[in-house]
């Protein structure tokens, strides 16, 4: 046992006072009056008696009482971990926040967090529990509520720098709900890491349970030097039939000195193809454009290298000197018009004028009479558009319900010729077809209801795109749209535009005219807009993005739901084809594909009715196998790189950190840069508080002793006073 205050031990001497009152103690007689005693002669008395301790107890008792009051005030504390352990309210729930964002790979600031982390643990003992969570944009729990050291040790030993930003806040929502449910008598959060300031938000909303503190380790601080690829522009143009693009890097000095000649190369699937030398002054940025380069094929991979820069110490992270890319071959989206073959030749000018305005994406419209529809046909096509059509070919639901299984779009404009069966309806349509529905003389519709949450409509939130405020409808079907999601409705209630889901596709139906026999929208400026923007949702369009942040999530619900359906457009095939069950069996089995990660590790995915996300966690290429995918199909490639905002390694200061979290800055917070293993003989002592326990021991010895010390003073011919001894 140690002692905080021991100059209180000076206070020992005062046991000596009880000792003296029992051994000083004066005899007291009983007072007689008489009537006078002037005419007495005084004689002297004399009386000894014998000095001795007559109440013992009571001595022993006032002596313990002023024992454990000066052990009280001499803060007495356990250094052995088994004997602090064993005292009550002393057991911990601890759980240490790791930070491995990608920032955490400079110099040898991973080093420094695991060794702290691991001290943490070290510093476990009897019941305490330790958790640890690793973070980076999102946060997990690598090992929950466990006593066990060793498994703690090794958890942290096996961690790894990912590649996600820093963001405190979901790791100290995780923290906040294990304590949360902890019973222990102490709860503690340790928060190792860099800092950055790019981690904290300021509406962060952060609720610790009450009692629990939270300790910053920092492992960074100081002079920071980095060198960092952070950005890529390409510039397109058109060559004899192909795509020819030119890069352009973007290159930031994050350090104090200026750099010369750093060398910044490009590779292409693998070959080098140019490289270059930049001078970047200090804190400052520059950029590089190489040769052009030409895009023949799908997922071409790209990757730009800033190599080691010729000043010593320049450079302390590695990681963001590497920017990966991939590009493909800007196609144009495939559109198929299908019209009545008794149609005029321009009964879809409309349609196909509009589609064929703008760029992004470039539409290629062909447009063929209902007979000429095929499997061939469709095949090719990414939307196919049924306008007005009256009678399908033979097969021709068949047909187009594969296609939309498969992740093909399907926009249906139902006017005075569709006369659908009712099984094509309950193949394709998204509601049953009723009754034209006319407007009383001298009066027109409106649309009086637009589902502005739909990617269709998203854009006519703003009044620039184009407004439906003034289109009006003079006819129209009914359509009742069953359970299926209505997306438009006439100011009658009528479903104007309803969508179906249908495998990885989706079916749109309008229940009025696409030329201007029924409407007038056609004549309008949100004409245009309008029909781009279904068939950019339908052809499943997005502007594909040359990288990625790493700790996004890629969806990949749509082409695994279309690599599904031609998994069992073979299996029917196979069992058309006269197979046996099993091998109709195993054509038919959903093992979806693979992702193979930048590490080289694979990760497989199933379908079974949920969407199918994969977490982007490492910096570099991922690959996606789908094996119900056309043979024709060239694997997803997706680049993943650092966010570039996490290069910016600026630093806040934990105390003020901890003060925004928690709104105080409390005791575990004092010291600025100590960790919380480096434990002082004051947070020992006050961890333990075994001062608080003597404090009342010794109020309940002082009470017994008044108690005795009444008893004992109460007798015949003795007058009560508040006299100790007597």
């Amino acid at each position: 046992m140690s002692f905080l205050t021991p100059a209180f031990f000076l206070g020992l001497l005062a046991i000596g006072i009880p000792v003296l009152i029992h051994l000083t103690q004066k005899e007291k007689k009983t007072i007689i009056d008489f009537p006078s005693l002037m005419f007495l002669r005084k004689i002297p008395y004399t009386s000894v008696r014998r000095r001795s301790i007559r109440d013992l107890w009571l001595l022993l008792l006032r002596i313990a009482a002023l024992l454990l009051m000066i052990l009280a005030f001499s803060r007495p504390w356990f250094s052995s971990k088994s004997l602090a352990a064993s005292l009550p309210g002393s057991t911990r729930e601890v759980v240490v926040l790791l930070d491995r964002s990608a920032s955490m790979g400079y110099g040898d600031h991973w080093k420094k967090a695991q060794t702290e982390a691991k001290k943490i643990m070290d510093g476990l003992s009897g019941q305490d529990r330790g958790t640890l969570v690793l973070f980076g944009s999102s946060a997990e729990e690598n090992v929950r509520a466990t006593q066990d050291r060793v498994r703690l040790s090794q958890a942290i030993d096996a961690a790894k720098v990912g590649a996600q930003a820093t963001r405190f806040g979901p790791a100290l929502r995780l923290a906040q709900s294990i304590l949360a449910q902890s019973a222990m008598p102490r709860r503690e959060v340790v928060l190792i890491s860099d800092f950055q300031k790019i981690g904290w938000e300021k509406q962060e909303d952060i609720h610790l349970p009450e009692g629990a503190t939270l300790t910053p380790v920092s492992v960074g601080g100081g002079d920071t030097a980095d060198v960092a690829v952070t950005s890529v522009t390409f510039a397109r143009n058109q060559f004899s039939g192909q795509d020819r693009v030119v890069a352009t890097a973007g290159v930031m000095n994050r350090g104090a000195k200026p750099i010369v000649d750093l060398p910044i190369s490009l590779e292409i699937d693998g070959h080098a193809v140019d490289s270059k030398k930049v001078s970047i002054a200090p804190n400052a940025a520059s950029s590089v454009a190489f040769v052009e380069f030409t895009v023949a094929d799908a997922n071409v991979r790209g990757k730009i290298t800033a190599g080691t820069p010729n000043v010593a110490g320049a450079d302390n992270w590695a990681a963001d000197n590497a920017f990966f890319f991939v590009l493909s071959p800007g196609r144009p989206v495939s559109v198929l018009i299908v019209q009545p073959d008794q149609a005029e030749k321009d009964a879809s000018l409309y349609l196909s004028t509009a589609l064929g305005i703008g760029e992004a994406p470039k539409f290629e419209v062909e447009t063929i009479p209902a007979s000429r529809l095929s499997g061939a046909i469709v095949d090719k096509r990414a939307v196919v558009i049924l306008n007005d059509v009256s009678v399908l070919p033979t097969g021709g639901a068949d047909i187009l319900k594969r296609f939309v299984e498969r992740g093909g779009g399907l926009f249906v404009g139902a006017a005075a010729n569709a006369k659908w069966s009712e099984s094509e309806q309950t193949a394709l349509m998204p509601g049953v077809l009723g009754a034209p529905v006319d407007r009383p003389s001298g009066r027109v519709g409106a649309l009086g209801f637009l589902d502005y949450s739909h990617p269709v409509f998203e854009v006519f939130r703003s009044a620039r795109a184009g407004s439906f405020s003034g289109v009006h409808f003079f006819r129209y079907r009914t359509l009742d749209p069953k359970t299926n999601r209505v997306l438009a409705r006439f100011d009658d209630g009528g479903a104007a535009m309803v969508e179906r889901k249908i495998g990885g596709g989706h079916v749109i139906a309008w229940s009025t005219s696409l030329d201007s026999s029924w409407n007038d929208l056609v004549t309008k400026p949100a004409f245009l807009p309008f029909m781009r923007q279904i068939a950019t949702f339908l052809a499943g369009f997005q502007n594909a993005d040359a990288w990625q942040s790493a700790g996004r999530a890629l969806d990949l619900t749509s082409r695994v739901q279309a690599a599904g359906a031609v998994s069992n457009e073979t299996a029917s095939a196979a069992k058309a084809a006269g197979q046996d069950a099993p091998s109709a069996a195993a054509a038919a089995k959903r093992i979806d594909g693979v992702v193979s990660t930048p590490s080289g590790e694979r990760v497989s995915l199933t379908d079974n009715g949920r969407p199918a996300f994969v977490e982007l966690g490492e910096q570099g290429f991922y690959t996606v196998r789908l094996t119900g995918e056309r043979d024709s199909a060239k694997p997803l490639t997706v680049a993943v790189n650092i966010d570039p905002a996490e290069t910016e390694l600026t630093a806040m200061d934990p105390v003020e950190f901890v003060a925004k979290v928690t709104g105080r800055a409390d005791a575990a917070t004092a010291a600025k840069d100590k960790a919380p293993t480096d434990v002082t003989p004051a947070d020992a002592e006050k961890r333990q508080g075994i001062w608080w326990y003597l404090l009342l021991l010794g109020a309940g010895v002082l009470v017994l002793e008044s108690w005795l010390a009444n008893r004992l003073s109460k007798g015949p011919g003795v007058i009560s006073a508040p006299q100790v001894g007597s």
